[in-house]
């Protein structure tokens, strides 16, 4: 084969390396992000940056878990700047269905996570420790993000 004609060749693959890559998506770039959710977190005095550590060593390792298997979207950590808000930390979960978490399949797929996840403590704390969850809230998404 002549140099020309591999580097057409070359470049011939390389440009359709794209498309063979987004004909099979990992299942959070699959799927678009349909609800968001959030969970609103107040940290006990004294425990915000443990509270955050657990977030990260706990929820995240798990919402990975998620993302990988296509029951989420996307997953965030959010702090409030104020020192002294109603909540510390947000933490916003995306979902591929319109029922979010409630989705019955997602429920289970998730607790089958939950179940095989061993609990991280910081400082030898756990949530319950560290703070408390203010509350969900479910929010529909009009449009995507780039």
């Amino acid at each position: 084969m002549r140099a020309s004609s591999l580097n057409l060749a070359s470049a011939f693959a390389f440009a359709a390396a794209p498309i063979a890559a987004s004909a099979t998506p990992a299942p959070a770039e699959s799927r678009a992000t349909m609800v968001i959710e959030w969970t609103r977190l107040k940290a006990l005095p004294g425990e915000r940056a443990n509270l955050t550590s657990f977030i990260f060593l706990n929820w995240f390792a798990m919402d990975a878990k998620a993302v990988e298997q296509g029951l989420f979207t996307s997953y965030r950590l959010i702090a409030n700047p104020s020192a002294d808000g109603d909540w510390d930390l947000l933490v916003e979960v995306g979902y591929p269905t319109p029922a979010g978490y409630d989705d019955p399949a997602t429920q289970a797929a998730f607790a089958a996570i939950r179940a095989a996840h061993k609990v991280v403590p910081v400082e030898g704390k756990t949530l319950r420790e560290l703070g408390t969850i203010l509350g969900t809230e479910r929010l529909p998404v009009l449009t995507g993000t780039r």
